[in-house]
């Protein structure tokens, strides 16, 4: 069979959308053996192994997905096309079955609220073809049952049966990676002297970090701990700076930029606690990666992170700093129970393998042509 996969993405440099098209292009390979893995991707974009890469060249997003793709697809036409970013492109060729990945509904109001991270043109756009593109694909995988509830809510005529749902996975690092001396190594480099919170993401609204700003300042004289973010330029994130100059925690404020991809194990390993308060995900990826480093976890009890988290974490109302701040409390001032979190965390991260996550879709994509 050859699978034709969508990967505008590979030309991103971080972000979820980016892992997952990472993971997916390496593994579908060796778990696909067999198959013809075919990469639709910008031409510079790099190659993954065992994959054989179709360079569509295009001068902006929108025509190379609503244009040159199609006609390169129309080229080859592939057995399968699966699109990790949802929106297929018009004017498949005859026959080609689809599966296109559900991340999220963010471009439409959740709860009857917005909660989107993007550009008026952007909104725009996926709101004229979202709907449509689910309508026209032959499957749907979400990544969590939450997401599924939220794309049932936005089209709501869809088959049940069409709709998959198949969580998001993560390897436990190598131990090189998490050892003592590659914390210290890499605490060092990034001048963490003292014990401190992590938050590893954008200081988007959505992520709530204003508030968890908020809450980490009503515990900080109690504790000698520093909050890290790994956060880079991100939209409107002056309110969270400017919520951390209200709060009077400028000096306990340590916010590193992008990091380095082989820093993050550390980071998370090194830190006495993750904190993701975010009010909307469509997994929680950064929970799982968390727990796979041994890191106990304070979450939002929100969206689809408990799903996520699958009952290995202390989860807290994010609406409410009170109740974020004492979740905080709780595990920093409890060794015992911070040791309890570290251990279901682990084990929570030992039943969600990428493998397993993309033998998942690997499954789907068989399934819909005969062999």
């Amino acid at each position: 069979m050859r699978i034709g996969v969508s990967a505008r993405g590979m030309d991103w440099s971080v972000g979820g959308a980016r892992r997952i098209l990472d993971e997916a292009l390496r593994r579908l390979p060796v778990l696909g053996a067999g198959h013809e893995i075919l990469s639709y991707q910008p031409p510079g974009a790099p190659v993954a192994p065992g994959t054989t890469p179709v360079r569509v060249a295009a001068p902006h997003p929108v025509w190379w997905e609503r244009v040159a793709l199609p006609r390169a697809l129309r080229a080859d036409s592939p057995d399968v096309l699966f699109a990790p970013k949802t929106l297929l492109p018009p004017g498949l060729p005859p026959g080609v079955k689809t599966l296109s990945l559900v991340l999220d509904l963010l471009y439409f109001p959740i709860g009857g609220r917005y909660l989107h991270e993007y550009r008026w043109r952007d909104i725009a756009y996926n709101r004229l073809f979202y709907r449509d593109s689910c309508r026209r694909a032959t499957a749907l995988a979400c990544i969590s049952e939450h997401t599924r509830r939220d794309l049932r809510t936005v089209c709501p005529d869809l088959p049940p049966g069409k709709i998959h749902v198949v969580p998001l996975g993560v390897d436990v690092p190598a131990a090189e990676t998490v050892s003592a001396a590659r914390v210290a190594e890499v605490r060092a480099r990034h001048g963490l002297v003292r014990p401190y919170v992590f938050y590893a993401g954008s200081l988007s609204p959505r992520k709530n970090m204003a508030r968890g700003v908020c809450a980490f300042a009503n515990l900080a004289p109690e504790f000698p701990h520093d909050l890290v973010v790994t956060a880079g330029k991100s939209w409107r994130d002056g309110e969270v700076e400017a919520e951390v100059d209200r709060c009077g925690v400028r000096d306990r404020f340590r916010r590193l930029g992008a990091v380095p991809a082989e820093d993050l194990p550390a980071l998370y390993a090194g830190a006495d606690v993750f904190f993701f308060p975010s009010l909307y995900e469509g997994f929680g990826l950064p929970v799982l990666e968390a727990m796979a480093c041994g890191c106990p976890v304070v979450a939002a009890n929100a969206s689809a992170i408990p799903e996520a988290a699958g009952g290995a974490a202390e989860l807290a109302d994010p609406l409410d700093e009170a109740a974020l701040a004492a979740a905080l409390r709780r595990v920093l001032a409890d060794p015992g129970w911070a040791a309890e979190l570290r251990a279901a965390g682990r084990a929570r991260a030992a039943e969600c393998s990428w493998d397993r996550t993309v033998q998942g879709w690997l499954d789907i994509l068989e399934g819909l042509v005969p062999s």
